[in-house]
This record gives structure tokens, C-alpha cells and sequence, in this order.
């Protein structure tokens, strides 16, 4: 079909567009654009007090963006870490590794090599976090005077350091430190605690802390370390219990004496051993050596020799595994390693790990620590050291699907 032609608008007719708007047809005169009162020199431009007014509003655009990006990064958390003991106790070392991969699993460090720094100077800063610790070191420095010294020293260090958040590792961190923190705005997850927590008033009862304080805390796992040890050894029948005396022994020793009052243990407890005297240390173990079939060796890290002078557990180790010949269970991985023969672990690296999910929640979920059930993981892995089985003569090959894992070393002997 043919097109009719478009027809021309008449002159002096508007162009219509869409939405009613017209135009002329013809373009009008440019009119000379000014700029206060004055015509604008295209060349010279506004002049300097427009730049100067760009330059400001440029900077506040700036500031304003800025602003804005930081606004949108999370706040960096300030966590501050204490340790009951020192940085080389096998248990300690435990709980960093707990604590570390607890903080890489939920984000609070960038990745492993912060961990390692973090161990290594017991300071870091990742993107999501400012994290410090500190040492009571009061396996070697255990006297009160030296104590309150220390409590002394590391709050001022938190006071310094003005944290979000205070994590607890172990009896003393949490008596001492935990003591001056009861009832401030500060939160405070701690580990470690051998025995119910409810011994240092920290928490009003178990499933509702009431205060600023919650926590992990140890059960002790000493009926399954000795359903292991008369596995092993089924002649067994009697034991004693070797340990110093400390903060960390004295619930561990009424534990083990209330469930053989209860006759739930499978041997009988004959004595206990509970000294910070090496010398005596060593001749009640020679004592009772000849009248039962084996020991639960406890903590024995807070001894002293006849000077005064601090033992290590090391030195402790070496002289009882080269001494002694019976088997013995103890209650935690570190023991295992120096070179005891079992334990059913009670982890420090679940400790510190449990722990650090609490604050997680405090800190993110914002969750009231006051109302936070405290709680103790479950046990970790049934464990055999496999040269002090082959040097008290047990055979553990025919007894694997009992044992989660062998210890190769023992560091006491090593050392």
C-alpha cells in the first residue's frame, strides 16, 4: 500500500513530543550564561572562589565515602587471653592449639600464620579482631605473694587494653583474675576449671551463671582412664594416687576418692599422695610401689626440691618413669606424652575451643554471658604411650580397637 507523504509542519507551528512537552521549530538565540551578575568567560572559566567551593565538596564527598566504607567493616574485637601457667606447659601448649583453630574456624583470624604469630608473641591483630595474652606462669611462681603480683600486673594490662571480651585458662586465671572482673561490663569466658566453677562464686549455679561469667570446666574422665588401665593389665587390682598439691589436683583427688567411696571404680584406691616436696614425693611413691598394682599420677608440676627451688614436671617424669615399674593412668594428653602409659583425655584443646565458640556467641550473637549454661565437652581420645608398654612388658597389639591413638614419645625421657 502506498505511503501517504509526512506532512510538513506549517512555519511558526511547535513540535509536539511525547507527554505534551513543545519546542520550537526554530532554535532560539543562545542566551549568555553568567556567573554572579557577569558573563561567564569560557576561557577563564568560574573563577577561584567556585574551584574553592568544588575543592569542599569534593573533600566532604571524600570524607562522606570514607565514612561510609568504614562503617560498613565489622568492628575490630579486643580479646584478652590469660594463662593460669606458662608458655611451654604441655597443657598450655594444648590449649593455644584449641584456642588458635577455634579463632580460624569463626573468622577472628585471617589465617595460620596469624595462629603462629599469635603463639609466638602472644599478641595479633587480623581483620576481625585485636587479641593479647598473658602468663600468671603460677606452675613455677605459686606462692600467694607472687600471685597477687601477678594479678596485680595483668590487670593493669587489661585495664590498658580496654578488651570486649576476657577469656580465663584455668583454676588461678579464673580465681584471681576472675575475682577482680565479677560484676564489671566486661564479659569473661573462662576454661579449664578442674571441678564445678561454682567453688570461686564466679557463677551463681550451673545452668544460670547470673553475673558477667561463664564458661568450660573440667570432669575428669578418671573411671574410663582406669576401665582402660585393667584392660590392659587385667591383673590389676589396687592403686594409689600420686600428685603435688595444687589448685589443679586438690578436685581431681576428691573426685577419684568419692567414686571409689561409691564403688564405681574397677580397683581399689589403697592411699594418696598429695605433697609439693619432691623428696617426699619420691619416697611415698618407692613406699607404695611395693603395696599396690599401679598409680593415677595426677598433676605433679608444683613441686620444690630441698633448697626451695622449683622442679619441673620433666625432671618429676624422668626420675618416676626410670624409678617406678608399675602402670600407671593419668587424666589428660600431656601426661601421655611426657611418658605415662594411658589416659581417657580430658582435652585442653576441647577446653579452649568450647570456650572461644561461648565468646563467639557473646560477641556476635550477643548472647548475656549471666544467662549462658557452663558447660565441659565431651571426653577426647582414649590414649596409650606405646614405649612405656613395651618397657613395663603390656602387649597393646591385641588391644587397638581399645586405643584411639598411640603416643610414640615420651618427652620426659627425651629431654
Amino acid at each position: 500500500m502506498r505511503r501517504s507523504p509526512r506532512a510538513t509542519p506549517p512555519r511558526g507551528c511547535r513540535r509536539r513530543y511525547s507527554d505534551g512537552v513543545t519546542s520550537p521549530q526554530q532554535p532560539s538565540p543562545v542566551r549568555a550564561v553568567q556567573y554572579k551578575g557577569e558573563p561567564l568567560d569560557a576561557e577563564r572559566g568560574p573563577g577561584l572562589g567556585c574551584f574553592r567551593f568544588q575543592l569542599v565538596l569534593l573533600g566532604v564527598l571524600i570524607v562522606f565515602a570514607t565514612s561510609s566504607i568504614a562503617a560498613a567493616q565489622p568492628h575490630a574485637r579486643r580479646i584478652f587471653v590469660v594463662s593460669s601457667y606458662h608458655k611451654e606447659y604441655l597443657w598450655s601448649v594444648s590449649t593455644q592449639q584449641g584456642l588458635v583453630e577455634a579463632m580460624l574456624r569463626y573468622g577472628y583470624l585471617d589465617d595460620p600464620e596469624q595462629g603462629r604469630v599469635f603463639t609466638r608473641d602472644d599478641y595479633v591483630e587480623s581483620s576481625r579482631a585485636i587479641i593479647r595474652k598473658a602468663w600468671m606462669d603460677t606452675k613455677r611462681q605459686n606462692r600467694f605473694e607472687e600471685m597477687a603480683r601477678a594479678t596485680a600486673r595483668i590487670m593493669e594490662e587489661i585495664r590498658r587494653f580496654r578488651p570486649d571480651l576476657v577469656m580465663l585458662g584455668d583454676d588461678n586465671a579464673a580465681n584471681y583474675i576472675g575475682q577482680q572482673l565479677l560484676g564489671t561490663e566486661t564479659p569473661v569466658v573462662f576454661w579449664g576449671i578442674n571441678g564445678l566453677p561454682l567453688k570461686y562464686g564466679l557463677v551463681d549455679s550451673m545452668d544460670t551463671p547470673g553475673h558477667n561469667v561463664t564458661g568450660v570446666w573440667q570432669a575428669g574422665y578418671f573411671k574410663e582412664s582406669l576401665v582402660l588401665l585393667k584392660h590392659l593389665v587385667p591383673s590389676a587390682q589396687t592403686f594409689a594416687i600420686l600428685a603435688c598439691d595444687s589448685e589443679s589436683t586438690r578436685p581431681h583427688i576428691k573426685r577419684i576418692q568419692l567414686l571409689a567411696q561409691q564403688g564405681e571404680l574397677p580397683l581399689r584406691l589403697v592411699d594418696t599422695v598429695r605433697t609439693n616436696s619432691f623428696e617426699q614425693f619420691k619416697a611415698e611413691a618407692l613406699r607404695l610401689a611395693r603395696d599396690v598394682d599401679a598409680f593415677f599420677v595426677l598433676n605433679h608440676d608444683t613441686l620444690i626440691d630441698a633448697r626451695g627451688y622449683h622442679v619441673d614436671m620433666m625432671t618429676v617424669g624422668r626420675w618416676y618413669l626410670e624409678t617406678i615399674r608399675l602402670p600407671e593412668a593419668s587424666h589428660e594428653d600431656q601426661f601421655v606424652h611426657e611418658g605415662m602409659l594411658l589416659t581417657a583425655n580430658d582435652s585442653g584443646y576441647n577446653q579452649s575451643f568450647s570456650a572461644f565458640e561461648m565468646a563467639y556467641d557473646i560477641l556476635e550473637l550477643g548472647l548475656n554471658p549471666g544467662r549462658m549454661r557452663t558447660r565441659t565437652p565431651p571426653r577426647g581420645p582414649y590414649l596409650v604411650n606405646r614405649q612405656r608398654a613395651e618397657a613395663l612388658g603390656i602387649p597393646i597389639e591385641d588391644k587397638s580397637f581399645l586405643i584411639d591413638e598411640v603416643i610414640e614419645e615420651s618427652l620426659a625421657l627425651s629431654n
